[in-house]
């Protein structure tokens, strides 16, 4: 699977992605995100090619957000189907050194629109507690639906997130306007 926009390539990673995916693991939101694991190159090698692996055997989840230009990885995307609900949530970050130029916003976009486009689902939603995150999302025309009370817990720290979703018939209507 790949997806263009006028600034990106939505793509599956590649082996060359390593020491993009090693430097953007210098943010400590992303690097949380990842279970603190990703502190060399050989360790983002090892996660890469176990990505490789599940494309190979027809798991298309975690994808590479790359710059158009010089398809350098900027950031990643995740997109969990479940098919039996009709719905995706999806997970996303960007390298700090691309954040605020709308990358996040033109990414969750475009994989709304695959979502409901190519793969016909009826929802699409996403967790965040992160305020840039929330307005990418509602850029994104997802509407908050509430907040989940320490839903995340990492170590010995629990938090809240809020909900946001976008529905086929809320997407069809600000497409067909």
């Amino acid at each position: 699977m790949v997806l263009e926009t006028k600034n990106l390539i939505i793509r599956q990673f590649e082996k060359t992605d390593d020491a993009d995916l090693l430097e953007a693991m210098e943010c400590p939101l992303v690097h949380q995100m990842y279970s603190n694991g990703f502190t060399a190159i050989d360790k983002v090698q090892g996660y890469i090619q176990l990505l490789l692996q599940e494309y190979q055997s027809g798991k298309v989840r975690t994808l590479a957000v790359a710059e158009k230009s010089s398809n350098k990885l900027i950031g990643s995307i995740t997109l969990d189907v479940l098919e039996f609900f009709a719905r995706a949530e999806i997970s996303y970050w960007i390298n700090k050194s691309y954040r605020n130029m709308g990358y996040a916003t033109e990414a969750v976009k475009a994989i709304i629109a695959y979502c409901f486009d190519a793969l016909s689902l009826n929802r699409v939603q996403a967790l965040t507690s992160n305020p840039a995150s929330e307005r990418v999302l509602k850029k994104s025309g997802m509407i908050y639906e509430g907040t989940l009370r320490q839903y995340f817990k990492f170590g010995d720290t629990s938090w809240d997130v809020k909900m946001y979703a976008i529905l086929k018939e809320d997407y069809s209507s600000a497409k067909g306007s």
